[in-house]
Protein backbone atom coordinates (compact mmCIF):
# COMPACT_ATOMS: atom_id res chain seq x y z
CA UNK A 1 0.00 0.00 0.00
CA UNK A 2 1.47 3.34 -1.07
CA UNK A 3 1.64 6.17 1.45
CA UNK A 4 -0.46 9.25 0.70
CA UNK A 5 2.64 11.15 -0.44
CA UNK A 6 3.55 8.30 -2.82
CA UNK A 7 -0.02 8.24 -4.15
CA UNK A 8 0.08 11.99 -4.81
CA UNK A 9 3.40 11.61 -6.66
CA UNK A 10 2.05 8.73 -8.78
CA UNK A 11 -1.25 10.54 -9.51
CA UNK A 12 0.63 13.72 -10.48
CA UNK A 13 2.84 11.75 -12.86
CA UNK A 14 -0.18 10.04 -14.45
CA UNK A 15 -1.96 13.38 -14.88
CA UNK A 16 1.16 14.85 -16.50
CA UNK A 17 1.07 11.88 -18.90
CA UNK A 18 -2.49 12.85 -19.96
CA UNK A 19 -4.12 10.06 -17.97
CA UNK A 20 -7.13 10.28 -15.64
CA UNK A 21 -7.06 9.49 -11.91
CA UNK A 22 -9.75 9.28 -9.23
CA UNK A 23 -9.51 11.63 -6.26
CA UNK A 24 -11.56 12.03 -3.09
CA UNK A 25 -13.60 15.16 -2.45
CA UNK A 26 -15.99 15.97 0.37
CA UNK A 27 -18.99 15.50 -1.97
CA UNK A 28 -18.13 12.35 -3.99
CA UNK A 29 -14.99 10.88 -5.60
CA UNK A 30 -14.07 12.58 -8.86
CA UNK A 31 -12.46 11.34 -12.10
CA UNK A 32 -9.82 13.99 -12.72
CA UNK A 33 -7.86 15.24 -15.73
CA UNK A 34 -5.74 18.33 -16.39
CA UNK A 35 -7.77 21.13 -17.99
CA UNK A 36 -4.92 21.91 -20.44
CA UNK A 37 -4.92 18.42 -21.99
CA UNK A 38 -7.68 17.76 -24.50
CA UNK A 39 -6.45 14.16 -24.77
CA UNK A 40 -6.94 13.67 -21.03
CA UNK A 41 -10.33 15.42 -20.93
CA UNK A 42 -11.52 13.15 -23.76
CA UNK A 43 -10.47 10.17 -21.62
CA UNK A 44 -12.86 11.32 -18.88
CA UNK A 45 -15.73 11.01 -21.35
CA UNK A 46 -14.55 7.66 -22.76
CA UNK A 47 -13.76 6.05 -19.38
CA UNK A 48 -17.10 7.19 -17.93
CA UNK A 49 -18.96 6.40 -21.19
CA UNK A 50 -20.31 9.92 -20.77
CA UNK A 51 -21.93 11.82 -23.66
CA UNK A 52 -20.15 15.00 -24.74
CA UNK A 53 -23.28 17.11 -24.08
CA UNK A 54 -22.81 16.75 -20.29
CA UNK A 55 -20.38 19.48 -19.06
CA UNK A 56 -17.59 18.92 -16.54
CA UNK A 57 -16.89 20.86 -13.34
CA UNK A 58 -13.42 22.35 -12.96
CA UNK A 59 -11.80 21.99 -9.52
CA UNK A 60 -9.42 24.68 -8.28
CA UNK A 61 -7.25 25.15 -5.18
CA UNK A 62 -7.25 28.96 -4.93
CA UNK A 63 -9.20 32.08 -5.88
CA UNK A 64 -6.46 32.95 -8.37
CA UNK A 65 -6.96 29.65 -10.19
CA UNK A 66 -10.74 30.18 -10.25
CA UNK A 67 -10.42 33.72 -11.58
CA UNK A 68 -8.09 32.53 -14.35
CA UNK A 69 -10.83 30.14 -15.54
CA UNK A 70 -13.54 32.83 -15.74
CA UNK A 71 -13.77 35.73 -18.18
CA UNK A 72 -15.93 37.68 -15.70
CA UNK A 73 -15.43 37.74 -11.94
CA UNK A 74 -17.69 40.27 -10.27
CA UNK A 75 -18.05 41.49 -6.69
CA UNK A 76 -20.92 39.15 -5.88
CA UNK A 77 -18.97 36.14 -7.17
CA UNK A 78 -16.03 37.20 -5.01
CA UNK A 79 -18.30 37.43 -1.94
CA UNK A 80 -19.84 34.00 -2.58
CA UNK A 81 -16.42 32.43 -3.08
CA UNK A 82 -15.07 33.95 0.11
CA UNK A 83 -18.12 32.78 2.06
CA UNK A 84 -18.69 29.25 0.72
CA UNK A 85 -15.27 28.12 -0.57
CA UNK A 86 -13.60 25.77 -0.01
CA UNK A 87 -16.83 23.77 0.03
CA UNK A 88 -19.65 22.02 -1.85
CA UNK A 89 -20.71 24.98 -4.04
CA UNK A 90 -20.05 25.15 -7.79
CA UNK A 91 -20.28 28.60 -9.39
CA UNK A 92 -21.26 28.72 -13.08
CA UNK A 93 -19.58 31.73 -14.70
CA UNK A 94 -18.58 32.93 -18.18
CA UNK A 95 -15.53 30.87 -19.14
CA UNK A 96 -12.09 32.16 -20.06
CA UNK A 97 -10.05 31.01 -23.08
CA UNK A 98 -8.24 28.68 -20.68
CA UNK A 99 -11.32 26.42 -20.61
CA UNK A 100 -11.97 24.34 -23.74
CA UNK A 101 -15.38 23.85 -25.31
CA UNK A 102 -14.89 20.13 -24.64
CA UNK A 103 -15.00 20.74 -20.87
CA UNK A 104 -18.14 22.92 -21.11
CA UNK A 105 -19.92 20.87 -23.81
CA UNK A 106 -19.84 23.90 -26.08
CA UNK A 107 -21.34 26.27 -23.51
CA UNK A 108 -19.83 29.71 -22.93
CA UNK A 109 -19.98 29.17 -19.14
CA UNK A 110 -17.99 26.89 -16.84
CA UNK A 111 -18.71 25.37 -13.42
CA UNK A 112 -15.93 26.11 -10.91
CA UNK A 113 -15.46 24.62 -7.44
CA UNK A 114 -12.80 24.86 -4.73
CA UNK A 115 -13.19 21.54 -2.88
CA UNK A 116 -12.68 21.24 0.86
CA UNK A 117 -11.01 17.82 0.90
CA UNK A 118 -7.31 18.11 1.84
CA UNK A 119 -6.26 15.27 -0.48
CA UNK A 120 -7.98 16.84 -3.50
CA UNK A 121 -6.30 20.16 -2.72
CA UNK A 122 -2.92 18.47 -2.29
CA UNK A 123 -3.28 16.83 -5.71
CA UNK A 124 -4.40 20.02 -7.49
CA UNK A 125 -1.50 21.93 -5.92
CA UNK A 126 0.94 19.16 -6.87
CA UNK A 127 -0.20 19.26 -10.52
CA UNK A 128 -0.18 23.06 -10.47
CA UNK A 129 -3.28 23.64 -12.58
CA UNK A 130 -7.05 23.09 -12.13
CA UNK A 131 -8.52 19.65 -12.75
CA UNK A 132 -11.74 18.82 -14.58
CA UNK A 133 -13.49 16.14 -12.52
CA UNK A 134 -17.00 14.69 -12.76
CA UNK A 135 -17.97 11.86 -10.41
CA UNK A 136 -15.85 8.71 -10.78
CA UNK A 137 -18.53 6.30 -12.03
CA UNK A 138 -20.00 5.10 -15.31
CA UNK A 139 -22.48 7.55 -16.88
CA UNK A 140 -25.92 7.49 -15.28
CA UNK A 141 -24.83 5.16 -12.46
CA UNK A 142 -24.52 5.63 -8.70
CA UNK A 143 -21.81 8.07 -7.63
CA UNK A 144 -18.89 6.79 -5.49
CA UNK A 145 -18.27 7.98 -1.92
CA UNK A 146 -15.43 5.55 -1.14
CA UNK A 147 -12.24 4.52 -2.95
CA UNK A 148 -13.59 0.95 -3.05
CA UNK A 149 -16.64 2.14 -5.02
CA UNK A 150 -14.34 3.49 -7.75
CA UNK A 151 -12.41 0.22 -7.88
CA UNK A 152 -15.65 -1.75 -8.17
CA UNK A 153 -16.59 0.49 -11.11
CA UNK A 154 -13.32 0.60 -13.05
CA UNK A 155 -11.06 -2.13 -11.63
CA UNK A 156 -7.35 -1.47 -12.22
CA UNK A 157 -7.95 0.80 -15.22
CA UNK A 158 -8.16 3.95 -13.03
CA UNK A 159 -5.64 4.83 -10.31
CA UNK A 160 -7.43 5.91 -7.12
CA UNK A 161 -5.92 8.32 -4.61
CA UNK A 162 -7.15 7.10 -1.22
CA UNK A 163 -9.27 9.27 1.04
CA UNK A 164 -11.86 8.74 3.73
CA UNK A 165 -15.53 8.28 2.87
CA UNK A 166 -16.94 11.47 1.39
CA UNK A 167 -18.24 13.56 4.28
CA UNK A 168 -21.19 15.13 2.44
CA UNK A 169 -22.10 12.26 0.13
CA UNK A 170 -24.00 14.05 -2.66
CA UNK A 171 -22.72 16.28 -5.44
CA UNK A 172 -22.22 20.01 -4.99
CA UNK A 173 -24.88 22.69 -5.26
CA UNK A 174 -24.54 24.34 -8.70
CA UNK A 175 -25.28 28.08 -8.76
CA UNK A 176 -25.40 30.17 -11.93
CA UNK A 177 -24.32 33.80 -11.50
CA UNK A 178 -25.05 36.38 -14.24
CA UNK A 179 -25.34 40.17 -14.26
CA UNK A 180 -27.75 42.12 -16.44
CA UNK A 181 -28.53 45.84 -16.24
CA UNK A 182 -26.89 46.17 -12.86
CA UNK A 183 -28.83 43.30 -11.24
CA UNK A 184 -27.29 39.93 -10.44
CA UNK A 185 -29.38 37.00 -11.64
CA UNK A 186 -29.00 33.77 -9.70
CA UNK A 187 -30.29 30.28 -10.37
CA UNK A 188 -29.84 26.93 -8.64
CA UNK A 189 -29.05 24.47 -11.44
CA UNK A 190 -28.52 21.52 -9.08
CA UNK A 191 -29.44 21.24 -5.41
CA UNK A 192 -26.83 20.15 -2.89
CA UNK A 193 -25.61 20.66 0.66
CA UNK A 194 -25.26 24.45 0.29
CA UNK A 195 -28.91 25.48 0.46
CA UNK A 196 -30.65 28.29 -1.40
CA UNK A 197 -31.78 29.76 1.93
CA UNK A 198 -28.15 29.89 3.13
CA UNK A 199 -27.05 31.71 -0.04
CA UNK A 200 -30.03 34.06 0.19
CA UNK A 201 -29.46 34.81 3.87
CA UNK A 202 -25.81 35.63 3.23
CA UNK A 203 -26.49 37.84 0.20
CA UNK A 204 -29.15 39.84 2.06
CA UNK A 205 -26.41 40.94 4.43
CA UNK A 206 -24.17 42.17 1.59
CA UNK A 207 -26.39 44.83 -0.03
CA UNK A 208 -26.10 43.44 -3.57
CA UNK A 209 -29.10 43.90 -5.88
CA UNK A 210 -30.03 40.41 -7.03
CA UNK A 211 -32.97 38.23 -7.99
CA UNK A 212 -33.61 34.50 -8.24
CA UNK A 213 -34.54 33.07 -11.63
CA UNK A 214 -37.09 30.25 -11.44
CA UNK A 215 -37.41 29.34 -15.15
CA UNK A 216 -33.95 28.16 -16.10
CA UNK A 217 -32.12 25.90 -18.54
CA UNK A 218 -30.38 23.31 -16.38
CA UNK A 219 -28.22 22.11 -19.29
CA UNK A 220 -25.48 24.42 -17.96
CA UNK A 221 -25.09 21.93 -15.10
CA UNK A 222 -23.98 18.29 -15.01
CA UNK A 223 -26.54 15.77 -13.81
CA UNK A 224 -29.45 17.54 -15.49
CA UNK A 225 -30.92 14.45 -17.19
CA UNK A 226 -34.14 12.84 -15.98
CA UNK A 227 -32.29 9.67 -14.93
CA UNK A 228 -28.93 9.64 -13.15
CA UNK A 229 -27.24 7.95 -10.16
CA UNK A 230 -29.01 4.64 -10.96
CA UNK A 231 -28.05 1.44 -9.07
CA UNK A 232 -27.64 -1.84 -10.97
CA UNK A 233 -30.94 -3.24 -9.63
CA UNK A 234 -34.49 -1.92 -10.18
CA UNK A 235 -35.01 0.93 -7.70
CA UNK A 236 -38.49 2.25 -6.93
CA UNK A 237 -39.83 5.09 -4.79
CA UNK A 238 -43.24 4.58 -3.24
CA UNK A 239 -44.96 7.79 -2.13
CA UNK A 240 -47.83 5.86 -0.50
CA UNK A 241 -46.61 4.65 2.92
CA UNK A 242 -49.88 2.73 3.39
CA UNK A 243 -49.42 0.45 0.35
CA UNK A 244 -49.36 -3.23 1.33
CA UNK A 245 -46.41 -5.40 0.29
CA UNK A 246 -48.65 -7.55 -1.94
CA UNK A 247 -49.95 -4.42 -3.70
CA UNK A 248 -46.44 -3.07 -4.10
CA UNK A 249 -45.21 -6.34 -5.58
CA UNK A 250 -48.12 -6.46 -8.05
CA UNK A 251 -47.54 -2.84 -9.12
CA UNK A 252 -43.83 -3.40 -9.66
CA UNK A 253 -44.33 -6.53 -11.74
CA UNK A 254 -46.86 -4.72 -13.88
CA UNK A 255 -45.25 -1.30 -14.34
CA UNK A 256 -41.52 -1.93 -14.39
CA UNK A 257 -41.78 -4.15 -17.45
CA UNK A 258 -43.66 -1.39 -19.31
CA UNK A 259 -40.82 1.12 -18.94
CA UNK A 260 -38.72 2.14 -21.96
CA UNK A 261 -35.29 0.55 -22.24
CA UNK A 262 -33.51 3.90 -22.39
CA UNK A 263 -34.18 7.58 -21.63
CA UNK A 264 -31.79 10.36 -22.78
CA UNK A 265 -29.03 7.81 -23.33
CA UNK A 266 -29.36 6.30 -19.83
CA UNK A 267 -30.37 2.64 -19.70
CA UNK A 268 -33.35 2.11 -17.41
CA UNK A 269 -32.83 -0.72 -14.93
CA UNK A 270 -35.63 -3.28 -15.31
CA UNK A 271 -36.20 -6.74 -13.77
CA UNK A 272 -35.00 -9.79 -15.68
CA UNK A 273 -37.77 -11.96 -14.21
CA UNK A 274 -40.72 -11.77 -11.83
CA UNK A 275 -40.07 -9.67 -8.71
CA UNK A 276 -40.37 -11.77 -5.57
CA UNK A 277 -37.74 -10.41 -3.18
CA UNK A 278 -38.10 -6.69 -2.40
CA UNK A 279 -35.56 -4.96 -0.17
CA UNK A 280 -36.28 -1.58 1.45
CA UNK A 281 -33.77 1.26 1.47
CA UNK A 282 -33.51 2.72 4.97
CA UNK A 283 -31.90 6.12 5.46
CA UNK A 284 -31.40 8.21 8.58
CA UNK A 285 -34.17 10.70 9.38
CA UNK A 286 -31.40 13.32 9.72
CA UNK A 287 -30.95 14.63 6.15
CA UNK A 288 -27.24 15.41 6.60
CA UNK A 289 -26.61 11.81 7.65
CA UNK A 290 -29.02 10.47 5.00
CA UNK A 291 -27.06 12.26 2.26
CA UNK A 292 -23.85 10.71 3.59
CA UNK A 293 -25.43 7.22 3.50
CA UNK A 294 -27.36 7.44 0.23
CA UNK A 295 -24.95 6.30 -2.51
CA UNK A 296 -23.19 3.81 -0.26
CA UNK A 297 -26.54 2.19 0.61
CA UNK A 298 -27.60 2.04 -3.06
CA UNK A 299 -24.32 0.35 -3.96
CA UNK A 300 -24.46 -2.09 -1.03
CA UNK A 301 -28.02 -3.12 -1.96
CA UNK A 302 -26.95 -3.66 -5.57
CA UNK A 303 -24.29 -6.13 -4.40
CA UNK A 304 -26.92 -8.08 -2.42
CA UNK A 305 -28.99 -8.33 -5.64
CA UNK A 306 -32.62 -8.33 -4.44
CA UNK A 307 -35.20 -8.41 -7.25
CA UNK A 308 -36.00 -4.77 -6.47
CA UNK A 309 -35.07 -2.03 -4.01
CA UNK A 310 -37.79 0.27 -2.68
CA UNK A 311 -37.72 3.52 -0.72
CA UNK A 312 -40.87 4.61 1.10
CA UNK A 313 -41.25 8.39 1.00
CA UNK A 314 -43.04 9.71 4.08
CA UNK A 315 -44.33 13.27 4.74
CA UNK A 316 -41.83 13.72 7.59
CA UNK A 317 -38.93 13.78 5.13
CA UNK A 318 -39.20 17.41 4.10
CA UNK A 319 -37.08 20.56 3.99
CA UNK A 320 -34.37 21.92 1.71
CA UNK A 321 -31.73 19.29 2.45
CA UNK A 322 -34.27 16.54 1.85
CA UNK A 323 -35.11 18.25 -1.47
CA UNK A 324 -31.45 17.83 -2.44
CA UNK A 325 -31.57 14.14 -1.48
CA UNK A 326 -34.83 13.52 -3.32
CA UNK A 327 -33.33 15.15 -6.41
CA UNK A 328 -30.91 12.18 -6.43
CA UNK A 329 -33.42 9.55 -5.33
CA UNK A 330 -35.95 10.47 -8.01
CA UNK A 331 -33.31 10.39 -10.75
CA UNK A 332 -31.92 7.08 -9.44
CA UNK A 333 -35.37 5.48 -9.53
CA UNK A 334 -36.65 3.45 -12.46
CA UNK A 335 -40.19 4.04 -11.24
CA UNK A 336 -42.12 6.31 -8.83
CA UNK A 337 -45.40 5.03 -7.40
CA UNK A 338 -48.14 7.11 -5.77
Amino acid sequence: MLSLEQQIVKATRLLQQNEVVAMPTETVYGLAARIDSEEAVKKIFSVKQRPFFDPLIVHVASLDQAQSCASEWNDLTQSLAQKFWPGPLTLVLPKSEKISDLITSGLTSVGLRWPQHPVALQLINSVGIPLAAPSANKFGKTSPTKAQHVREEFGDSVFVVEGDSSQIGIESTVLSVKKQEGIYQLAILRKGAVLKSQIDSFLKSTGFAYKWLEIIDKKESPGHMKHHYMPSIPFVICRNPHMKLSELSAELNKKLIELPDEVEGVKIVKPKSEIKKIEFLKLSTDPVQAARELYSQLRAASLRKPDALCFIQTPQLNGEMWDSIFDRLYKAASLILD
